[in-house]
């Protein structure tokens, strides 16, 4: 079955799984701008990350984090918590002791980990967290502001989320039921989050 859904602005997602067909659209939203820290989605294009408080979802639990950078690979379980002002994600050890904790209020990342190395930029985590958890126009508006597009696949069991530069698929996030998986297809990282999505 056919499905659309509009994302405002330039595009119309039209769903006849498995494919996402865009579609030019007359109607436009501006968003406010937001001093909040900046992400490379592409080598040359950055878009700056929403706010803390455009995650709307409510999470506090703990969830299974596994994933593989080049030729590294990990698994450790993470306490995730989100409101209305914050984001923080603690990451845990076997017997659920702190390795280290990112926050972002207030428009401003603070990471402090025994696990990864210090040049690692939180707001990057941030970013991936927000391209599955935070509304679909919110994501597009901040994309298309740099000519990057954002396709939509959609239904019952799914949603999967594409970002395009041009013709080029930059990086997608799968969200079933308790299930999150991202993939960046540039950056050459991926990782799953179980017991994340449950709706």
């Amino acid at each position: 079955m056919n499905r659309v859904y509009k994302i405002c602005a330039e595009f119309v997602l039209l769903f006849s799984l498995p494919y996402a067909i865009f579609i030019s659209c007359a109607s436009s939203r501006k968003v406010s701008q937001n001093e909040t820290p900046a992400v490379y989605v592409t080598n040359r294009k950055k878009v700056n990350i929403l706010a803390a408080e455009k995650i709307k979802k409510s999470i506090d639990e703990v969830q299974l984090f596994e994933g593989n950078f080049a030729d590294k690979k990990f698994s450790f379980p993470i306490y995730i918590h989100t409101d209305e002002n914050e984001l923080s994600i603690s990451i845990l050890n076997d017997f659920g002791t702190s390795l280290g904790e990112l926050t972002y209020s207030e428009n401003s990342v603070a990471f402090d980990s025994e696990v990864f190395p210090k040049n690692i930029k939180a707001e990057y985590v941030v970013w991936d967290f927000q391209l599955a958890h935070c509304n679909i126009e919110d994501i597009f508006e901040l994309l298309k502001k740099n000519k990057l597009l954002l396709a939509v696949e959609k239904n019952e069991d799914f949603e999967r989320r594409t970002i395009f530069d041009g013709k080029t698929e930059i990086e997608t996030i799968l969200i079933k039921k308790n299930f999150i998986e991202i993939k960046n297809f540039l950056r050459g990282y991926e990782y799953t989050l179980t017991g994340a999505g449950d709706e």
